[in-house]
């Protein structure tokens, strides 16, 4: 019985354990379902994070994209920004045949939000062209030439090309110029630069051709008499041109603001008061500049801040001067033929002990007399150059014999910086003034004109404290009325040295530098020699 209980008891105790291992396997096969659900759930997650952070902001910075002053939407960097701007201007040129310029502003703005919603590059180009198009309902496109100030828009590209063949009617009769558009490397991407050229010449032929001619030009410039006789002559209009930048695009235009052909020819030939930069010449004087150039000599001065018509003027200095002019003008090349004296160049004898602006005629020259074919080219019918092609002799001109200098002259340079003229030249208050005043502050530097030797410096009546320098070609310099000298007799001194401070001594009304320079103990203009 006892043994009967004992196999009972052992058989259950078996069973008990298979039970426990059985038990246990399930609770390891569990216990990994469950690490997997766990690592599909985490994996999940970071899959939808990563989604999300393509889509939204979660707390990162983004950038808040503006065109044209509306905001289009945002994206999380700035360099998707211009590519998209890029991309959509492309776009509405290629509906434009490709001219397109539409101003396109644009700006990022940082900023800091939670579940912002971004947009990819394709979804911000999209928005762009959107936002772009819907700016320009309404609108239509149009051929905008750009003239001067002017915009004037035309609906076709023939539209253009008449009103441009408009404004050469008058000088070119016979048709033998027309309008040609070409795009320019070195203009604006999309643009088209107008202009004349000769009817039939296919643009490859036609710039062998202007080689040609500017080639030929320098044989009859250098070889002029070689070549004489009427068969050579170039007669009548040669070239035709617009003498400023022509530029035509496409634009997007309300439709009430295309251009009448009348009006537009109109608008551009009626002239306007033009600033431009002229360098005074040799001998220019304000009178005779202001005459050439159609101005006055009071424009001249308000347009320059000068002190007054007998302001002094220097050769190779620039002047501002208001001109009558157009927005588009014709630069027309003419050649012509006449008779004219004319005499030879001198044969020159050089002496390298005298300076270049000395020299004496040793044999008298004769005139001769010539049948002359030249370029003319104008400006809105203005002359800006004249130029030999050919010339046939007629009376040949003897050349003079001139013995001239070879030394390099000293020059002469305003002895302060500034100052305004308070007196010229020549008779004041019924007696001589015999050099030029300039008014300025006491103390101001005063320069030695040109290099010398300092002959007095001290006080003179008259002139108070005062500075005399003698210079190498004979001529001296006088400065007075200063405040204060800073050379002695003797001393040599160089262009520019400071050789005194300005004031009021000696019979002055006030502080200025007296100017004078002397040839043979003589005053003369200072002006005909400053530099």
């Amino acid at each position: 019985m006892q043994e009967s209980d004992k196999m009972k008891k052992s058989d259950k105790m078996q069973e008990q354990k298979k039970k426990s291992t059985t038990l246990n396997r399930i609770g390891k096969v569990d216990k990994k379902i469950r690490i997997r659900m766990w690592a599909a759930g985490i994996f999940f997650v970071c899959l939808v994070l990563v989604v999300l952070l393509q889509k939204f902001s979660l707390g990162q910075n983004y950038f808040v994209v503006t065109v044209n002053n509306k905001v289009v939407g945002c994206v999380s960097s700035k360099t998707n920004v211009e590519k998209a701007v890029h991309e959509s201007r492309r776009q509405m040129a290629k509906e434009s045949e490709g001219y397109l310029m539409q101003e396109i502003s644009y700006e990022t703005t940082e900023s800091h939000k939670p579940f912002q919603k971004l947009l990819s590059e394709t979804a911000l180009k999209e928005k762009i062209t959107k936002e772009l198009k819907k700016e320009n309902s309404g609108e239509i496109f149009a051929y905008t030439v750009s003239a001067g100030e002017n915009q004037l828009s035309f609906a076709t590209l023939d539209e253009v090309e008449t009103f441009l063949g408009r404004l050469k009617e008058e000088q070119d009769t016979d048709n033998r110029f027309e309008v040609e558009f070409k795009k320019e490397t070195d203009h604006q991407e999309g643009m088209l630069l107008a202009n004349l050229k000769e009817a039939g010449v296919s643009e490859k032929t036609e710039d062998s051709a202007d080689a040609g001619i500017v080639q030929q030009l320098g044989i009859y410039l250098s070889d002029a008499q070689e070549n004489p006789g009427e068969n050579n002559y170039e007669t009548g209009i040669l070239s035709m041109e617009f003498a400023q930048d022509v530029e035509v695009f496409t634009n997007l235009v309300a439709a009430d603001t295309l251009t009448d052909i009348d009006a537009a020819v109109e608008e551009v030939t009626k002239e306007k008061e033009t600033n431009k930069i002229y360098e005074i010449q040799p001998g220019d004087c304000l009178s005779v500049i202001a005459q050439e150039h159609d101005t006055s000599v009071a424009a001249i001065i308000a347009l320059n801040g000068l002190s007054g018509e007998d302001a002094v003027i220097s050769a190779g200095e620039e002047l501002i001067l208001s001109v009558p002019q157009p927005d588009i003008s014709l630069r027309i090349s003419e050649g012509v033929v006449y008779e004219e004296d004319y005499t030879a160049e001198p044969e020159i004898v050089p002496n390298d002990s005298w300076y270049t602006t000395d020299e004496v005629v040793l044999a008298e020259g004769t005139t001769g007399h010539r049948e002359v074919n030249m370029v003319v080219t104008t400006e809105n019918g203005i002359e800006t150059e004249r130029s030999m092609i050919h010339q046939t002799i007629l009376t040949e001109s003897t050349p003079a014999v001139i013995e001239r200098g070879t030394k390099i002259p000293p020059t002469y340079i305003k002895p302060l910086i500034g100052g305004r003229v308070s007196s010229g030249f020549g008779r004041r208050w019924g007696r001589m003034h015999k050099g030029i005043d300039w008014a300025c502050p006491t103390g101001t530097k005063v320069f030695a004109s040109s290099n010398g030797v300092v002959v007095s410096a001290g006080y003179v009546s008259g002139y108070g404290n005062c500075v005399l320098i003698s210079h190498p070609d004979g001529r001296m310099t006088r400065y007075a009325h200063n405040s204060k000298l800073l050379v002695k007799a003797g001393q040599s001194v160089s262009q520019g040295e400071v050789i005194a401070l300005s004031g009021s001594t000696g019979r002055s009304t006030g502080p200025h530098v007296h100017f004078e320079i002397l040839i043979n103990g003589s005053q003369v203009n200072p002006v005909n020699y400053l530099n």
